[in-house]
């Protein structure tokens, strides 16, 4: 009776009720500071780089290049992510200033390598490695091959097998082609970790301040991370012939299909229309070559100004002056200080780039193979040597206004990012690509060589020629020595004081 004739309480609007619970809440006001900053929220490299400060992380290079720091920022903690946060959570969830620490090591070292490309002969240095060091190492690579394949067959080459004939050619302690019983090492035991984190050891250690440099765990922790999967992973793929081949065909482009080919060559009648098209045509090749020209002879002063010696006080005006600064004058050289031999040479800069040329085609010691081809570079050389000193002026200019630039090493380090971290896989690194099988191997070739054919002008353009290109290029053992070599060149450039002396 009772419970019959109880009245309901009446029912309060949820609205109501949360308003009221809120207002009566009682504790510290949340900070919201660890997930945005005026609004805008935080990256994930502000979140795991530095969880303790709001303020963003300061530049690592100048301050004007905000894209780049942003990139490279964000690249180091996708890695420190993936490779250290992984193992550090499981033995202390709580720190969270173990990340920021190895931050200040990576942060150390990006400065002092900007210090050092930036300094007096910073440019100098890389431009030298550009111009003068790769052509040489390609150039070596593709004469040790073609002299180790030639040696097959002789007391010289007694065992058989190219790939020991050419690391006898190119001895390099980080790499090895056999193991203690003379088996052959497979591709993925080539490269020696032992060197490279020997070297890497040095780097770091030139770079680091004396403070930072004491502690090892956070210098061995930014070693094993360049050296494991940066270098020993990523590497053995790089070398191989497939991956040499796709990507010189995403350089090039595919080659055209079948049924967007020309046809063949048919005797077609001289018709009305036919002549029209054809003068038409020509009238068109000769207004833009003449459009061309004048819009070269308006850019002379300007190019003139841009590649005039400092020691030039006044502009130049008119295009006497530009012609006489561009085509009549060397451009002095700098005497690169620290390094001992200088790899930047002083006069003929493209003249590396043309030897090199001349030995991926066999023309510089063979060539009769192909008589067109070699008339056709001797006159090449004879025009690179009459324009000599606009050369040395205008190709450091265009790897300094065009190469070394913010936006070039910020796409550089988006495609890394992208490849390493797929995005379809929330930052994380991605499966390892799968290899293709030796039918697709050998689709890739074939497509490559279609390519060639169609890139190369008329001299070259035959199988021979694009045989001569691309079998030096078949052996991943002895791609790895090239990569080892360009790795050296590199290290030795921009840390002078880890190589060994002459004396």
């Amino acid at each position: 009776m009772e419970a019959a004739g109880k009245v309901p309480s009446p029912r309060i609007p949820r609205s109501v009720r949360s308003g009221a619970s809120s207002s009566f809440k009682v504790g510290p006001p949340v900070d919201r500071t660890q997930k945005q900053v005026n609004g805008t929220p935080l990256t994930l490299a502000q979140r795991l780089l530095s969880p303790s400060s709001a303020n963003p992380l300061f530049p690592l290079t100048t301050p004007d290049h905000v894209i780049l720091n942003d990139q490279i920022y964000k690249f180091l903690a996708l890695a420190l992510r993936a490779f250290v946060l992984t193992w550090w959570s499981k033995l202390s969830p709580k720190d969270k200033e173990f990340l920021p620490q190895i931050t200040k090591v990576v942060q150390h070292v990006v400065k002092e390598v900007c210090t050092r490309v930036d300094g007096s002969d910073g440019e100098d240095k890389l431009i030298g490695v550009v111009l003068a060091g790769l052509p040489a190492l390609v150039q070596q690579h593709y004469t040790d091959f073609r002299a180790a394949k030639a040696k097959i067959g002789t007391s010289y080459g007694s065992s058989g097998d190219v790939v020991r004939v050419f690391h006898r050619l190119q001895p390099h302690i980080a790499v090895r082609v056999e193991d203690e019983q003379g088996a052959s090492v497979p591709i993925e035991g080539v490269l020696d970790p032992v060197y490279l984190g020997a070297a890497m050891d040095v780097v770091l250690k030139a770079c680091l301040p004396p403070e930072e440099s004491g502690s090892d765990m956070e210098r061995h922790i930014v070693r094993e991370i360049i050296v494991g999967p940066v270098l020993c992973g990523a590497l053995p793929k790089v070398v191989q012939p497939w991956f040499i081949h796709k990507v010189m065909l995403d350089l090039l482009g595919s080659p055209k299909k079948l049924d967007e080919r020309p046809p063949g060559s048919k005797s077609s009648p001289f018709t009305f229309h036919s002549i029209t098209v054809i003068f038409l045509t020509a009238v068109q090749a000769i207004s833009t070559f003449f459009l061309k020209v004048i819009h070269l002879s308006q850019s002379t002063i300007i190019l003139a100004n841009d590649l005039r010696s400092p020691e030039r006080d006044l502009p130049i005006t008119t295009r006497t002056e530009a012609l006489k600064e561009l085509f009549f004058s060397s451009p002095p050289r700098r005497r690169i200080e620290s390094g001992g031999d200088q790899l930047l040479p002083r006069r003929g800069l493209a003249n590396p780039s043309i030897s090199m040329v001349k030995e991926i085609l066999d023309l510089r010691c063979n060539p009769g193979s192909n008589p067109v081809a070699a008339a056709a570079f001797n006159s090449v050389e004879l025009v690179t040597g009459l324009l000599e000193p606009f050369l040395d002026r205008y190709l450091p200019y265009v790897l300094r206004t065009k190469v070394f630039t913010p936006r070039t090493l910020s796409s550089i380090v988006v495609a890394a990012t992208n490849n390493l971290f797929p995005e379809s896989n929330n930052g994380y690194p991605g499966p390892p690509p799968e290899i293709p099988s030796l039918v697709e191997q050998a689709m890739l070739r074939e497509k490559l060589e279609m390519r060639l054919k169609e890139v190369l002008p008329y001299p070259l353009s035959s199988q021979a020629t694009t045989s001569l290109i691309l079998h030096p290029l078949s052996s991943p053992e002895c791609n790895m020595h090239l990569i080892v070599l360009i790795i050296d060149l590199v290290l030795v450039t921009l840390f002078p004081e880890i190589a060994v002396s002459n004396s």
